[in-house]
């Protein structure tokens, strides 16, 4: 199994010059996991250093032509992922220039991304565990009167809205809402 690594800026085919945002590799623990530059690299082989990869072009393949064995280098600082270049001069040069304020940077974005898979997370298993709720309790008399709008806020607030509710299939529009919500964040 390949663990995938993602890159900002692209990495280019000597062949076809076409740009790969990503590339796979198992010099890691092959565990099908995705990386960035600042991620921690679980199984690998080298502290600090560099190791080897080659690029995988897909247009290449869905061209048919032979892909060329075009080298890409992972830089590696203390089990992160520092970098990723295609030339083994830049990339020793960022292994050498690798600093404290990168490191605090890849800190700072390894907690916000935790911050936000925590409250995805916990959205998406609170919007669960009303429908749940909504699908065990039993029905419940109509309160009328003063009463009537405090149940109807306390229910605004506190249920799934109605469009969940009364949806042909309200897991996955639960799904849905929390994938937006998700994608909302990230922006």
């Amino acid at each position: 199994m390949f663990d995938t690594i993602h890159v900002k800026k692209p990495l280019i085919c000597p062949v076809c010059g076409a740009e790969e945002s990503s590339l796979q590799t198992k010099h890691f623990d092959s565990c099908m996991a995705h990386f960035k530059i600042g991620s921690v690299l679980s199984g690998s082989p080298v502290l600090i250093g560099i190791i080897k990869e080659a690029l995988w072009c897909d247009a290449c393949h869905k061209a048919g032509r032979q892909s060329a064995d075009s080298p890409v280098y992972l830089i590696i600082w203390h089990s992160l992922l520092a970098g990723v270049e295609q030339d083994l001069a830049k990339a020793e040069a960022r292994l050498a220039a690798v600093d404290r304020l990168d490191l605090i940077a890849w800190l700072d974005e390894a907690q916000r991304e935790a911050a936000r898979w925590s409250r995805n997370y916990h959205k998406l298993f609170s919007d669960v565990s009303r429908w749940h709720e909504h699908l065990t309790r039993p029905p419940e008399p109509e309160p009328t009167g003063a009463e009537a709008e405090r149940h109807r806020a306390f229910r605004r607030f506190f249920s799934l809205p109605e469009e969940i509710l009364t949806a042909t299939d309200p897991l996955a529009a639960i799904l849905a809402a929390n994938k937006q919500v998700g994608d909302d964040v990230e922006d």
